[in-house]
């Protein structure tokens, strides 16, 4: 019975999101993002303080709080942003978001071997995703974790497959069905900073070991394919930059496991970089240094 309850509310906050004007939507987000921060999500809101005391070792505790108040006004954004794709065509794309470095896409693409866009959990990265679809005219299957609950899922999946993604689920045979786009000569999408498995490698991340997934360097050695790190940040007037950066350099040969942990290694150092520059849009809400944690 509480599932379907929690069912009934995605289904009024979808509604709600696709009724009410965007604006008044990010309204309502602003102000359900503050009553979490300060009363019902006390646990969240010490761990993105945790966190953001790593980012920034050298800022107040007010700038921290500031921070990371924002951390959920931008989540907030997000989900309403997110519930609302249907609605996101391409004059959408054209006039809310801007990209840049596509041409890193093609120079990988040309190679025919297909090219992995890895990102982090920074401002709407789903949004970064269907633009590459919708404005970039690409081919992109992403991976998702799916919700237990299959109308929850249901929801999840009409609103990704309305901006043209294709989506592999994390749990079922994820890997097999991103290599076969690969051999396609497609783009993969991958999330590059939560590692939800628990069989990450070591890496180092503002200056403490951290635990990193360690698909996308896998599948980059194991296919040939480019990795690349991709972000969409969310500028001060809610449009979005999305930037693909340069493929990340191949390890030398040698043993696997120590080139999937260099080129992982890489992949952290330009997301250090992201962080450092957008604290206030990394959502994560759980200790992300502490290796005892699952964050599933």
């Amino acid at each position: 019975m509480k599932i379907y309850f929690r069912y009934l509310l995605f289904r009024l906050v979808v509604a709600l999101c696709n009724f009410l004007p965007q604006r008044f939507l990010y309204f309502i987000a602003l102000r359900v993002a503050d009553l979490n921060y300060y009363f019902f999500d006390p646990a969240g809101r010490q761990a993105v303080l945790a966190n953001l005391r790593q980012v920034l070792p050298d800022a107040s505790q007010s700038r921290l709080e500031k921070e990371a108040r924002w951390v959920f006004r931008n989540f907030g954004k997000y989900l309403t942003e997110f519930f609302r794709f249907r609605h996101c065509d391409i004059e959408f794309f054209r006039t809310h978001t801007a990209i840049h470095g596509l041409e890193h896409i093609d120079q990988a693409l040309a190679l025919g071997k297909g090219c992995i866009a890895s990102s982090a959990h920074l401002a709407n990265w789903e949004l970064g995703a269907a633009g590459l679809s919708i404005l970039g005219g690409r081919k992109l299957t992403v991976v998702a974790a799916m919700h237990r609950y299959g109308r929850i899922n249901d929801l999840f999946m009409r609103e990704r497959r309305a901006v043209g993604l294709e989506v592999a689920d994390m749990e079922h045979d994820a890997a097999r069905i991103l290599l076969r786009a690969l051999k396609r000569n497609e783009i993969v999408g991958v999330m590059g900073d939560r590692d939800p498995t628990g069989q990450g490698v070591t890496v180092n991340f503002f200056g403490r070991p951290c635990r990193f997934p360690q698909g996308p360097a896998r599948m980059s050695l194991a296919s040939g394919a480019p990795l690349i790190p991709a972000f969409c940040f969310r500028r001060t007037n809610d449009s979005f930059l999305t930037i693909f950066l340069p493929p990340l350099p191949v390890p030398p040969p040698g043993p696997r496991e120590e080139r999937v942990r260099a080129l992982t290694q890489s992949f952290a150092n330009v997301i250090e970089d992201a962080v450092r520059s957008y604290p206030e849009q990394w959502a994560v809400f759980y200790p992300f240094w502490d290796a005892t944690w699952n964050p599933t």
